[in-house]
């Protein structure tokens, strides 16, 4: 096994244990009702993985879960399978797939109540950030342009990237103002101690988007590298969000139109631009 391998492997398998026991681990224990610690009513996981979480915020890491476990995890060996057979789509693909993973595990590690997998998520993020950079170091980055088809929409690419970034600070800065207007937090959050969600993304994401734009912009070799990111990292995330807004509408009949909609919009752009990322990378290799 090669040395980029044995993080990969691992990787794999830490990822399999945690959505498998997530997905398929009964959540035995009935709902706890209690009163958080800002006088607000809050329902609480009885039990399972997720136990002492909102039982809201359980139900989304059940999904998230069961995204990771029948998608995500067959996205990620079909691509390290095809970036050790030196495929360009195949490299940018994981890379990205390695960015998506980082972000859910440091999200599990960093906001859902302490459980049996705690080192298990800390040991995901950080691996990955050691797959992710042997995999970018694969990868010859400046010869990327010469491997994008002519027809690459790069503006509308750019402009996605610009209104995806506004769009999570319109949404998630109004948040942010609303609990502190107020002092308590949207009933589905009740029971939370800050928000970790928002806190990433708009650390993260809004970042590696608005750069992306101006990378794009000015042609440069790093913006098709971090479109590739972005939309790999995007294409799941645009499937488990309107899956978080899909199950709670089903289940209990209710769902935040003012967050959903906008959302639904971005997720379905966003996975058809993600298709159209791949189709216009050519199938030759490049290796450093």
């Amino acid at each position: 096994m090669t040395r980029e391998a044995i993080p990969l492997a691992i990787i794999f398998l830490l990822i399999l244990a945690a959505t498998a026991t997530g997905v398929f681990s009964r959540s035995e224990g009935s709902p706890i009702e209690a009163v958080s610690v800002r006088g607000q009513p809050v329902s609480v996981q009885g039990g399972g993985l997720y136990k002492f979480n909102p039982s809201y915020f359980a139900r989304e890491g059940v999904i998230w879960d069961t995204v990771n476990l029948f998608i995500a995890l067959p996205l990620f060996v079909a691509s390290s399978v095809a970036a050790f057979r030196n495929s360009l789509r195949g490299r940018l693909f994981l890379g990205g797939l390695l960015a998506y993973f980082f972000y859910v595990y440091l999200s599990c590690a960093m906001m859902y109540a302490f459980n049996d997998f705690f080192l298990m998520y800390v040991a995901i993020f950080a691996l990955c950030i050691v797959a992710f950079v042997l995999n970018a170091g694969k990868t010859d980055v400046t010869s990327l342009p010469s491997h994008i088809g002519a027809r690459f929409p790069g503006r509308l690419f750019v402009g996605y990237a610009i209104v995806l970034a506004g769009a999570l600070v319109v949404l998630w800065v109004g948040r942010v103002a609303s609990i502190m207007r107020t002092g308590l937090f949207p009933p589905e959050y009740a029971g939370l101690n800050t928000l970790g969600s928002q806190a990433l993304d708009l650390g993260l994401v809004v970042p590696l988007a608005l750069s992306t734009a101006v990378l794009l912009a000015r042609k440069s070799p790093w913006g098709y590298y971090q479109c590739s990111i972005a939309m790999t990292f995007g294409l799941i995330m645009f499937i488990s969000i309107p899956s978080w807004i899909a199950v709670p509408l089903i289940q209990d009949g209710k769902t935040n139109l003012l967050e959903a909609i906008p959302f639904f919009a971005l997720s379905a752009v966003g996975i058809a631009l993600a298709a159209v990322f791949y189709l216009s990378v050519k199938r030759e290799a490049v290796f450093a």
